[in-house]
């Protein structure tokens, strides 16, 4: 009886959070008149231009030691769900504030998720999200309906109704960062789901970014010696562009062919600590990490229910945390990451 009680309770606790998210998501105060709503990219215009002349003009990525160092070899902060953000109007979101912020604030790594979004009616995106989460059908078609499902990608992490943005509006920001910040070099990850990535490469293919892409005429071999700071920037290729998933896969052997031009399959070239593991220094592939071009350390950690954490954020982003855990990589893993991603980037204790 107890054990009865116990699921009936968890059924009713399911049900209210769906009815909760639901509601949220899809009452009327939540419209497209909202500036938090998707997919406005209501930050477009946010201080994009912040660092404009404020930059010593002989600094790379804010040092001038920096300018010699092969881009590898330069320490990027990164922001994990990049496109996840309260201000944004995501459902619990991996940061407060949005992408362009972090630009600003002199984050220069971001992680993007893409995804296959319906954007027809959202009652009817509503029906379909309380279906995938509990199983439980809208009506006789399913929650189907008569309306036609026109599917288009949007960057959003696992539900396209918990939030999304727009990818031409993301891609302009990032162009309008670059241009104003000549000295300043960005690598983006993508995470490819619901076999998005040829509907992502035309949004790339067709955005101001592509002069920006570093796009090397022989695709890198573990061996390869990567350009430097100075080097990105004087011939304005200051943005790095890799992808890991739904149609990504190892391009080491095919000198490229496999990956779509000035896309690096992630894994051919980086390494990275287990996820939600926020003091390990081992690698998922241990082995073969010092023969990475990149180590990225994934420094942020969910909550028990898997929901983002403010709390835990406070804790690993605040200095001491972040120095003792490097310490430990050095002295330890035998080797110091050269990049670190984190949710909630701008809290810390």
């Amino acid at each position: 009886m107890v054990g009865c009680c116990c699921i009936s309770s968890l059924i009713c606790i399911a049900l209210l959070a769906v009815a909760g998210i639901c509601t949220w998501r899809f009452g009327p105060w939540y419209s497209s008149n909202n500036s938090n709503s998707q997919p406005s990219g209501t930050t477009s215009g946010q201080d994009l231009t912040a660092l404009e002349g404020t930059t010593c003009p002989t600094c790379c990525n804010g040092l001038e030691s920096n300018c010699n160092l092969p881009v590898n070899e330069v320490m990027f902060s990164m922001v994990h769900n990049a496109h996840s953000s309260a201000r944004d109007g995501f459902f619990a979101p991996n940061n407060n504030q949005p992408l362009e912020a972090a630009l600003v604030a002199g984050y220069r790594g971001l992680m993007l998720d893409s995804c296959m979004c319906d954007t027809s009616t959202l009652t009817q995106a509503g029906l379909e999200f309380a279906a995938e989460v509990l199983g439980i059908s809208g009506g006789e078609n399913g929650g189907s309906g008569e309306t036609e499902k026109v599917y288009e990608v949007g960057f959003c992490h696992t539900y396209c109704n918990a939030g999304i943005r727009s990818p031409e509006k993301v891609f302009a920001n990032i162009h309008r960062f670059l241009e104003s910040n000549p000295n300043e070099v960005i690598i983006i990850d993508f995470e490819i789901n619901d076999n998005s990535l040829p509907r992502l490469y035309t949004e790339i293919d067709s955005s101001p970014l592509v002069p920006h892409i570093y796009n090397p005429t022989t695709y890198p071999t573990i061996n390869s010696t990567w350009p430097t700071l100075q080097q990105l920037i004087d011939s304005n290729t200051r943005l790095l562009l890799f992808a890991h998933g739904d149609g990504m896969q190892s391009c080491l052997s095919t000198n490229g062919d496999n990956c779509p031009e000035g896309i690096f399959y992630t894994y051919d070239f980086w390494a990275q600590t287990p996820i939600e593991d926020s003091t390990s220094c081992l690698s998922t592939n241990e082995e073969y990490k010092n023969t990475y071009s990149f180590f990225l350390m994934n420094h942020w950690k969910n909550t028990d229910l898997d929901l983002p954490s403010k709390l835990n954020a406070e804790l690993l982003n605040g200095k001491e945390y972040l120095e003792e855990r490097f310490g430990q990589c050095a002295e330890v893993g035998g080797r110091r990451p050269n990049i670190i991603a984190v949710d909630f980037w701008g809290r810390r204790r």
